[in-house]
């Protein structure tokens, strides 16, 4: 189901009886704003869960083990020179 922010503003009982997945839409935009799962069909797997184990595999080089700081300064001038195509200072 999909609904307009007026018409949620207009009547909020809509989330109290609902029975199917709703998304709030921005009808200037025809922009999603928020989904709305009903409280029996939540997912068992939270989104935040989710993204959080976006980097769980991930692991610093051997040069970085100790030193994030070194390496969050190393990735971010090698962003300026691909950005820039020169190492720029904070």
């Amino acid at each position: 189901m999909t609904i307009g922010v007026s018409e949620l503003q207009k009547d909020i009982g809509i989330i109290r009886n609902l029975g199917e997945t709703l998304y709030i839409i921005d009808k200037k935009t025809n922009e999603v704003l928020a989904t709305v799962f009903p409280n029996k069909k939540m997912p068992q797997e939270s989104i935040t869960q989710k993204l959080g184990g976006v980097f769980a595999n991930s692991k610093l080089e051997e040069k970085y083990q100790d030193k994030v700081e070194d390496a969050i300064s190393d990735a971010y001038e090698a962003e300026m020179l691909e950005k820039y195509g020169t190492a720029h200072a904070r």
